[in-house]
Formats: structure tokens, C-alpha cells, sequence
């Protein structure tokens, strides 16, 4: 970022603060990582006043952070003005992460306000096709994960099972330990919604040191949220 401000290229510091920005949001500073979005959102609308939202993986790593807040209302209205523009103008990675954006809203708002998964699965499965079309590895991941959340709810659970494997084998493989901690925390949610206790707290342990370790503190809720499950059964 600061090389960036140095640039007479305003896109410079955008991507710089964007990225910044993600990296604060994955060490739980949430409040730091979201005035850095915004500001950076500003330069992208200076730069280009005919899309006035992030876009393409930085649209979608800001709605990632929206999304942990469960402010899916804003996450819907974001994803489908952007898919709009992927859909015209950009490639298939960005029509993917578009799609898995409004899938894991449409699943939140279902959450909160009833109904069925239809929207969800529909958007979630565009996204996991786009994103293996698309080779892209790490957001393989994401997708998978994201569907399995979708099946674990909907009580699918050799389905939501079979999509961390698969998750859990591409983290591996590439060594993204991140997205290794995020599959323990997935396999812990379902093995408790399977009433395996012993299970989902090996998975559970793992998590927990992973994240201490790596500094993952954007996951430190949902280390608390499991270990509160675990000690009511």
C-alpha cells in the first residue's frame, strides 16, 4: 500500500488496499478490513464511474467479509448487479465467484426467513461448475465448502460429506492451510449434526490449533460456536 500511494495509477492502490484488506479480514480485524474495502470500493468508482462496486475476486472477498456479518440483504443486491457485468464483460472465474456470492446469500436469507433451498443450490451448483470450468483451485475449495454447508443444513450429510473430502484433498494438495482449518470446522459442524460428539471434537481439536497457529483469528467465533455445541451434548 504504500508503494501503491506513490503510483499515479489510482487502480494501483485499490488492488493494493483491497488485498490488504482481505488479509485483515482472514486475522479477524473485521473493522480495519471493511473501511479498507470501502475506501478502496471509492477508487474503483473514481476509476471506472460505470461500475461502481469491487468486482471480480475483489467484489467477491468483500462479500465474503459482508457475508460473515450475515448481511445478505447487501450481499444479494451486490451479487446480482455484478453477475449482470460478468455475465456481459468478464470470464468464467468471475461469473463463478458471482454465483457462489448470491448462493451462500440466497442460503442465509432461507435461514433467516424461511423457505426453501432451491435458489441457493441452484447459484451454489453454477458456482462449483464455473469454478472447476475456470481451474481455479482455491476457490474450488470455497465453493465445495459452501455446499456442503447447504447439504449439512438440509440433512444431506453423505452429500455434504463427500464435498469436504473433495475440498479437504485440493487444500491438501496445494497446501492451503487456511482452507485445511476451514474443512476440520465444516467436518466438526457435520459430524455434530450427526451426533457423533468424538468425531466432530478430533476435527474440532485440529481447527483450534491450526487457527492459533496461522494467526486465522476470522475464525475464532466458530471455534467457540462448535465448542458450545460440544459441551451440550
Amino acid at each position: 500500500m504504500e508503494y501503491a500511494d506513490k503510483s499515479v495509477d489510482a487502480s494501483h492502490k485499490m488492488i493494493a488496499s483491497t488485498t490488504c484488506a482481505a488479509a485483515l479480514h482472514q486475522a479477524g480485524k473485521i473493522e480495519e478490513a471493511e473501511k479498507l474495502f470501502i475506501e478502496a470500493e471509492g477508487l474503483q468508482k473514481e476509476g471506472q464511474p460505470e461500475y461502481p462496486r469491487l468486482y471480480s475476486v475483489r467484489g467477491f472477498k468483500y462479500c465474503d467479509l459482508i457475508l460473515e456479518k450475515r448481511d445478505y440483504k447487501e450481499v444479494l443486491k451486490r451479487a446480482e448487479e455484478t453477475l449482470e457485468w460478468a455475465e456481459k464483460y468478464l470470464a468464467l472465474l468471475d461469473i463463478a465467484l458471482g454465483n457462489l456470492s448470491f448462493g451462500r446469500a440466497h442460503l442465509y436469507k432461507t435461514l433467516k426467513e424461511g423457505g426453501d433451498y432451491s435458489k441457493s443450490e441452484r447459484y451454489l451448483n453454477e458456482a462449483v461448475d464455473g469454478l472447476r470450468k475456470a481451474s481455479d483451485q482455491a476457490f474450488i475449495t470455497c465453493g465445495l465448502l459452501a455446499h456442503a454447508e447447504l447439504y449439512r443444513i438440509k440433512g444431506v450429510f453423505s452429500k455434504a460429506e463427500r464435498d469436504i473430502t473433495k475440498a479437504m484433498t485440493i487444500a491438501t494438495r496445494g497446501e492451503m492451510k487456511l482452507y485445511q482449518a476451514d474443512c476440520h470446522l465444516e467436518y466438526a459442524r457435520l459430524h455434530l449434526a450427526e451426533g457423533d460428539k468424538a468425531k466432530a471434537h478430533g476435527h474440532w481439536s485440529t481447527a483450534k490449533t491450526m487457527i492459533n497457529e496461522m494467526g486465522y483469528h476470522r475464525r475464532d467465533k466458530d471455534i467457540e460456536e462448535i465448542e458450545k455445541l460440544l459441551d451440550r451434548q
